[in-house]
């Protein structure tokens, strides 16, 4: 069994400038020479005036850095407040991407032409300068770039890109980029926008950027555990499909990326989805070896996983011939959720494998209480019985244990004249869950059926009880059902036994009795 996990688009929120103060000294200085100081103050005047000032105030600014001659000595503190002027002007309301010297305040002399300036671009490669001047420097010019301007420029590639105009969406992917390109939100759009033009070397290389920006700052945790779980699903797919060359190294990535996200996440339903995909990749390339390792830990520590991380853990091991796993993973999750109908069922067999009948019994009579109505349940408990049968030395006993193992073959002999239950689908739900089922009409006549479920939370009370009637069944066919709860916190089910039909007759004297139980996959 595998499970699936939705990948969302990362949706951005739009904020505020997130101020972040320097750590250390950045060597920048916009206070000197005087002249500087004049347009530091009309700045801070921009930045508190309301949208009817600010225009005036910023351009009283952009006059006062007309006179390069008067900065030769602080060019790079100079370029800080041009580039906070170009960055206060796209805060304005109708601002376009460009505007003329004119337009921002700047005297151009009487014959001159003057040429429109990108105002993002211009405002980048300024900060770029400040930022060569020391590591610190960096952090002070991030909540420029990081501010409105860029928040309404990515939204709005996002917005695009959620409305399928993939040109309109990379049109404001670049415009956010000139202003923030390291921003994790920046390389994620980008890597949208690669998977929509079918480029996916570029999209895994965009969300490998993603992921390593977003782990630098710790109030993107669940923005960085998206990004895993796409690139890790991405290279999964991508090495079945087109990048089989690199195979190897995409499933170790894909891997490596699951197993950090089930190692950080263990009790949540995100380690089981990792669980899951990081298995499925270990059975297909079947390395035993691996396999081992990747269970040791639920083994070790099943208390730390979820019960279904646990439940498929035990059927991978299961399915690997790991016994002793599959043992300790069904007994972990039944610890967990007692009524999960399969690990009941498979752990049952594995004590049969083993002759632990005593074990069996508690474990069959819990199936026989959540799905009453199908004859494998009943058998599986006849087989607990037939170990007694053949380990036991006093003749009373004996003959009382051959009675249990025929009475229970007999029940399971009365369902296969009548009908079948089988839960065909069980999904848990964050508001409810989905189950589906089918009733196969084993008896001679078409008959309807009335279906009663009871939906448990893992200490097995009942949340919600629903009824599906499924309508009269041709002998042979089957009736299928499928019911939709909707209260939190729902994890198992039973149901109440279908009603019989007249009693067909009894089996011949002597007839044989079942054979060992059929390892079900």
């Amino acid at each position: 069994m595998r499970l699936s996990r939705a990948l969302p688009v990362l949706a951005l929120l739009a904020a505020p400038i997130r101020l972040v103060a320097a750590q250390g000294e950045c060597p920048v200085e916009t206070l000197t020479p005087a002249a500087l100081t004049t347009v530091t103050l009309s700045v801070n005047r921009a930045v508190q005036a309301d949208s009817a000032s600010a225009p005036k105030a910023l351009r009283e600014a952009m006059k006062g850095l007309s006179d390069e001659k008067k900065f030769t000595a602080n060019l790079v503190g100079a370029g800080f407040l041009r580039a906070q002027i170009y960055v206060l002007w796209m805060h304005q309301a109708g601002t376009s991407e460009t505007m003329t010297p004119e337009q921002l305040g700047v005297n151009i002399p009487k014959g001159q032409t003057s040429q429109p300036i990108d105002l993002a671009r211009a405002a980048d490669s300024l900060l770029k300068v400040v930022e060569a001047a020391g590591p610190a420097c960096t952090e002070l010019t991030l909540q420029w770039r990081q501010s409105k301007p860029w928040t309404e420029r990515i939204n709005k590639a996002y917005t695009a890109f959620g409305a399928g105009n993939i040109d309109s969406a990379s049109y404001w992917a670049d415009r956010a980029s000139l202003l923030y390109a390291t921003s994790p939100f920046v390389h994620n759009i980008k890597a949208q926008l690669a998977s929509a033009r079918g480029d996916t070397p570029t999209m895994l290389a965009q969300l490998r950027l993603a992921v390593a920006a977003a782990a630098k700052d710790t109030s993107l945790a669940e923005t960085e555990k998206q990004l895993r779980f796409q690139l890790a699903s991405t290279a999964q797919t991508y090495a079945m499909t087109g990048g089989a060359a690199q195979k190897a190294e995409l499933n170790a990535e894909a891997l490596a990326l699951f197993q950090g996200l089930l190692e950080r996440y263990p009790s949540t339903m995100d380690g089981t989805y990792a669980f899951s995909a990081a298995s499925e990749i270990l059975q297909i390339q079947a390395d035993s070896v691996a396999l081992r390792t990747f269970l040791a830990p639920l083994v070790t520590n099943p208390a730390k996983y979820t019960d279904l991380t646990l439940l498929l853990g035990a059927e991978t091991a299961r399915a690997s011939q790991r016994s002793a796993d599959a043992i300790a993973l069904y007994e972990g999750a039944l610890a967990k959720n007692a009524n999960i109908r399969d690990a009941n069922y498979f752990l049952a067999y594995l004590y049969y494998e083993a002759k632990q009948a005593d074990k069996m019994l508690p474990l069959t009579d819990r199936l026989i209480a959540i799905d009453p109505s199908n004859g494998d349940n009943y058998l599986m408990k006849a087989y607990a019985y037939s170990l007694f049968v053949g380990t036991e030395k006093d003749p009373k006993k004996k003959a009382e244990y051959q009675k249990l193992q025929d009475s229970l073959s007999a029940e399971e002999g009365k369902l296969a004249a009548a009908h079948k239950m089988q839960i065909t689908r069980f999904e848990r739900k964050a508001q409810g869950a989905a189950l589906g089922g089918a009733v196969e009409n084993l008896a001679k006549v078409a008959r309807p059926f009335t279906v009663t479920v009871e939906f448990m939370d893992t200490k097995g009370a009942v949340l919600e009880t629903m009824t599906a009637e499924v309508p009269e069944t041709a002998p042979g066919a089957r009736g299928e059902f499928q019911l939709e709860p909707t209260k939190p916190g729902i994890v198992a089910f039973r149901y109440r036994p279908l009603v019989m039909p007249p009693p067909a007759p009894a089996r011949p004297a002597g007839a044989a009795r079942p054979a060992a139980p059929v390892r079900k996959p």
